[in-house]
C-alpha cells in the first residue's frame, strides 16, 4: 500500500479530529438529569411519618433522599439512597422521626446525577396530637358526692379519659375509663365520685390518653360542706320528773346549733334550749336535762343546723317508771297432769301484764295466758292453772311480767308431777310359791278403769303384760304376785306408767323331825337343786348361828340330817342356804326355825 502524501495525511488528521469531536458533542447532548417526583405521605403518628415518591435516574446513576421541616426551606434530609440508573420510575420511601407531635411538616424529593439534582413538588403532613385536656370546677356537691368535670379534645384519635382524685395530688383513686370519640374538637366529660368525707379538701384532675400520648389536666381542689350530722344516743338518769337526753353532732365545719325534741309521742311538742356545738369536724357529745310531767312514754331525737341543713337523729324513747317487781312462788296442788303455779307481782304504778313460762327445762317454751296485774304499786298475788302435763316429769317454771318500763323475771322453780299410776310392793322379798301384793292408785281414774301390770323377769329385757285389774273407788288397785325368780313390776294406764319395783326371791325350804330323831330338809325352786350345799345352823345363845354341819342335797333336792350332830338339851336350829348356792336370780333362802330338846 502507497503512503499518502503529506498533504493528503494533513486532510486525513483534520476529518478524523473533526469527527471525534462530533462524536463527543453528540455523546454530552444525550446525558439527562434525573426526575423526581413527590409523592403522599403515610403512617402519620405524633413523632413520624412515612414519606414517598418516584425516581427516574434517566440511565444515569442516581441517588436520592426527602428534604423536609416545618417550612418550605424545610433543614433536615434523609440519608441519601441509590435509585440505580434505570429509565423508569422506581418508588422510593423513606420514615423520618422525631417529629414534634401536632405540627405541621413540609417535604419534597430529591434526586441527583452526574446531569444534574431534580426536586419534587411540596408536600405537607400534620402530626397526631395527644388529647387536649381541661379540669374544670366540680359541681353537684353533696355531704358525700360530687360531680367533676372537665373538656376533652380527641384531636381525631380515638381516645379515653378517667379522673384522679383524692385527699392530696398523689391522687390515689380514680373514676372509670370512659370513652371520648376521636373527633377533632374538645368536649365536654364529668364524672360522679362518692363517698367523700364532708370538711375534707379533695384534690382530683382529668387525664385522657391516645395514640398519641397521655395527657394531665391540670390539678384542682374542691371541699363538701354539709348538714350536721347527729346520732341520738339513750336517755339516762330518769326519774318519775325529769330525764337526761344524749346524743352526738358533727357540725362537719360549719357554725351548728342543736335542741332536743321530746314529747309523749313521736310529734313530740317540746324542745330544749338552743345551743352551739361549734363549728369542728368531729363528734361532739350533747345532753340536756328535761323535766317530764307524769309517768308515761316519752320519745325524742337530737336535731342540729347549719348553713347547709338540719338533720334529724332517730328517734328514741324511754319511761319514766321502774319495771314491775315479780316473784315466783311454790307450784301447789301438783297432779300428774296438772299444777297450780303461784307469785306475786308488784306493778309499780305502771299498766302490767304477767304471765307464767314454764316446761321440762330452764328454757322452758311454754306460757300460760297473759293476765293484767293493774298499775297499782305493792304487790299482787297470781296464779295460774296448768294442765296437759306429763306424769313423773320434773318442771321449770318462773313468773314473768311487763310494762311500760321493760320486763322483768322471776326466779327459776322446780316441779315434779306425781306418776299416772303409782306402784307399791307389799315386800321387796318373797319366798318361792308364795304371793306378794302389788298396789297402787291410777290418778283422776273412776272406778272399774284398767290397770295392766308388767312383768321383767331376771334374763329377760323387755317388760311384758302379765294381767289385767280393776280400779276400785278413788283409783286404787291391787294384785297378787308370784314371782318364781327376781323379777322386776311396773303398773300401766292409758295416761302414763309407774315406776318400776323389784321383788327378790327365795329358794322354799322346809324343815321336819322325822322318825329316829333326824331331821328331814327339802329345799324347793322352780329348778332342781340337787348337789347343792345348805348349811344346818344353831342359834347360839349370845346371839348368832353357827353352822352346825354342811349337807349336799341330794334326790329331789333333800336332805337328812342327824339329830345327834346337835348338843344335849335345848337348841333353836334352821336350815340355810347361801345365795352363791340358790343360784343367779336368787337371794339366800333360810327354813322356819324348829326348837329341838336333845335328851340322849
Amino acid at each position: 500500500m502507497k503512503c499518502c502524501s503529506p498533504v493528503r495525511r494533513a486532510t486525513l488528521s483534520l476529518f478524523a479530529a473533526v469527527a471525534i469531536g462530533c462524536a463527543l458533542c453528540l455523546g454530552a447532548a444525550a446525558a439527562t438529569a434525573p426526575t423526581a417526583f413527590t409523592g403522599p405521605v403515610s403512617a402519620v403518628g405524633a413523632t413520624g411519618a412515612t414519606v414517598s415518591g418516584t425516581v427516574n435516574p434517566e440511565g444515569t446513576a442516581t441517588t436520592w433522599s426527602f428534604e423536609y421541616g416545618t417550612t418550605n426551606a424545610y433543614g433536615s434530609q434523609t440519608q441519601a439512597e441509590s435509585a440505580g440508573s434505570g429509565t423508569t420510575d422506581t418508588a422510593v420511601s423513606a420514615n423520618v422521626s422525631g417529629l414534634t407531635p401536632g405540627t405541621t411538616y413540609h417535604y419534597r424529593l430529591e434526586a441527583t446525577s452526574s446531569a444534574g439534582p431534580a426536586g419534587g413538588s411540596d408536600g405537607i403532613f400534620t402530626t397526631t396530637a395527644a388529647p387536649g385536656v381541661v379540669t374544670a370546677p366540680a359541681t353537684s356537691l353533696t355531704g358525700s358526692t360530687a360531680n367533676l368535670n372537665g373538656t376533652v379534645d380527641p384531636n381525631g384519635q380515638s381516645t379515653s379519659y378517667f379522673f384522679q382524685y383524692g385527699t392530696s395530688t398523689s391522687y390515689g383513686a380514680t373514676t372509670p375509663t370512659t370513652s371520648a370519640g376521636s373527633g377533632t374538637a374538645a368536649i365536654n366529660v364529668a364524672a360522679t365520685v362518692s363517698g367523700l368525707q364532708p370538711s375534707q379538701t379533695y384534690h382530683f384532675r382529668l387525664v385522657a390518653m391516645s395514640g398519641a400520648g397521655t395527657t394531665d389536666g391540670s390539678d384542682m381542689t374542691l371541699k363538701l360542706s354539709a348538714a350536721p350530722n347527729v346520732t341520738t344516743s339513750p336517755a339516762s338518769s330518769v326519774t318519775t320528773s325529769g330525764a337526761k337526753l344524749n346524743g352526738t353532732v358533727n357540725a362537719n365545719g360549719q357554725p351548728t346549733s342543736w335542741e332536743f325534741e321530746y314529747g309523749t309521742t313521736t310529734s313530740y311538742g317540746s324542745a330544749s334550749a338552743s345551743e352551739s356545738a361549734g363549728s369542728g369536724s368531729g363528734p361532739v357529745s350533747v345532753s340536756a336535762g328535761v323535766s317530764l310531767a307524769a309517768a308515761g312514754v316519752y320519745h325524742f331525737r337530737l336535731v342540729a343546723t347549719n348553713a347547709s341543713g338540719t338533720s334529724y337523729g332517730s328517734d328514741q324513747s324511754f319511761v319514766n317508771s321502774p319495771p314491775p317487781l315479780v316473784e315466783t312462788g311454790s307450784a301447789e296442788g301438783a297432779g300428774a297432769t296438772s299444777v297450780t303455779l303461784t307469785g306475786s307481782v308488784d306493778a309499780k304504778g305502771s299498766a302490767t301484764s304477767w304471765y307464767f313460762q314454764y316446761g321440762a327445762t330452764s328454757g322452758y317454751g311454754t306460757v300460760s295466758a297473759t293476765s293484767s296485774a293493774g298499775s297499782a304499786a305493792g304487790a299482787k298475788a297470781v296464779t295460774a292453772s296448768i294442765a296437759n302435763l306429763q306424769p313423773a316429769t320434773t318442771y321449770h317454771y318462773r313468773l314473768v311480767a311487763t310494762n311500760l318500763a321493760g320486763t322483768s323475771y322471776g326466779g327459776d322453780v322446780t316441779f315434779t308431777t306425781p306418776p299416772a299410776v303409782t306402784l307399791i310392793a307389799e315386800s321387796s322379798q318373797s319366798v318361792f310359791g308364795q304371793t306378794v301384793t302389788l298396789s297402787g292408785a291410777a290418778a283422776g281414774s273412776p272406778a272399774g278403769a284398767q290397770v295392766s301390770v308388767l312383768a321383767e323377769p331376771l334374763g329377760q329385757t323387755t317388760f311384758a303384760t302379765i294381767t289385767t285389774v280393776a280400779t276400785q273407788a278413788g283409783g286404787g288397785w291391787s294384785y297378787q304376785a308370784r314371782p318364781t325368780i327376781a323379777t322386776s313390776y311396773e303398773a300401766s294406764t292409758a295416761v302414763g306408767t309407774s315406776t318400776p319395783v323389784t321383788i327378790g326371791v327365795r329358794p322354799a325350804i322346809t324343815l321336819r323331825l322325822i322318825t329316829h330323831a333326824r331331821f328331814l330338809i327339802r329345799v324347793v325352786a322352780p329348778t332342781s337343786l340337787v348337789g347343792r350345799v345348805i348349811q344346818f345352823q344353831r342359834l347360839r345363845a349370845e346371839g348368832g348361828w353357827a353352822t352346825v354341819m354342811r349337807a349336799r342335797l341330794g334326790e329331789h333336792s333333800s336332805a337328812i340330817i342327824a339329830a345327834k350332830t346337835l348338843p344335849l338339851g335345848s337348841s333353836t336350829i334352821r336350815v340355810a342356804m347361801s345365795v352363791n348356792q340358790a343360784g343367779r336370780g336368787y337371794l339366800a333362802g333360810f327354813s322356819r326355825t324348829v326348837v329341838y330338846d336333845r335328851t340322849g
